[in-house]
């Protein structure tokens, strides 16, 4: 049996982030590194399938556990909205969400951000990245510069995530994410998720060799499923406590 066309094309763009990528998530790593060494956390943003990216950084074993997870729902969880109008997928679009999710989060003036969004278009994100950069704070992105780039984009209109980050980090993923076509029109195998995955590894891995290189222990989550878990993590809990958003089971 022949290699699936998907397996073929995800070690394609992984190794395409390799080749191309380590620069640009070096550069991220200092900026994390920075606002964790002096306090601040990571706040990591996206919406729709982009959430996966978010939620392999925060409260995840042999993760940060300087990350809060900012998300649309949050204003349902922690802001007592109506959970209906957040259940149309089309709702990232709407104006004013970033706004709202940012008040409520109330981040720190330190605080670094990571906003991640294949297609870098929809309002959520744009507005989250400009709040964020006209607040002061770093922002890192994790994008697909051939969507953002795509003629046939939903939305050409600028400014795009790419354009509001101090780093972008290209995730390779193609225009309108799915890399295999199956037949005539009909595309499947989502990349953007995979890479993602793989530059928040990378991502983390390299925020905790700089702060080791400074000296400074790395907050990082043992598995709660570990005899030592619990205990180790009910430390970083507290210490995060009102920094940082919990995960929901």
């Amino acid at each position: 049996m022949s290699e699936p066309a998907y397996a073929t094309a995800a070690r394609t763009a992984f190794d395409q982030v390799l080749a191309t990528q380590l620069d640009a998530i070096e550069s991220a790593a200092g900026l994390v590194a920075d606002a964790v060494a002096a306090g601040g956390v990571l706040q990591a943003f996206g919406t729709g399938h982009s959430r996966i990216v978010t939620l392999e950084l925060a409260g995840r074993a042999g993760g940060l556990a300087a990350v809060s997870m900012l998300a649309v729902k949050d204003l349902v969880m922690f802001g007592g909205a109506d959970p209906g109008p957040i259940l149309d997928p089309t709702y990232e679009r709407v104006s004013g969400l970033a706004e709202r999710i940012y008040r409520l989060a109330s981040p720190a003036a330190g605080d670094a951000f990571l906003i991640v969004s294949n297609s870098g278009i929809n309002a959520a994100i744009v507005e989250m990245a400009t709040l964020a950069r006209d607040r002061g704070h770093p922002i890192v992105a994790v994008t697909s510069l051939a969507h953002t780039r795509s003629a046939g984009a939903r939305s050409t209109q600028g400014p795009h995530l790419a354009d509001l980050a101090d780093v972008v980090i290209d995730n390779q993923a193609p225009a309108g994410d799915a890399a295999v076509e199956i037949s005539p029109g009909v595309r499947i195998g989502a990349l953007s998720s995979f890479t993602g995955v793989l530059i928040a590894q990378l991502l983390t891995e390299r925020v905790c060799r700089r702060l080791l290189d400074r000296g400074i222990a790395p907050p990082v989550h043992v598995s709660a499923n570990l005899a030592a878990g619990d205990a180790h993590n009910r430390d970083l809990y507290e210490r995060y406590r009102d920094r940082v958003r919990p995960i929901e089971p």
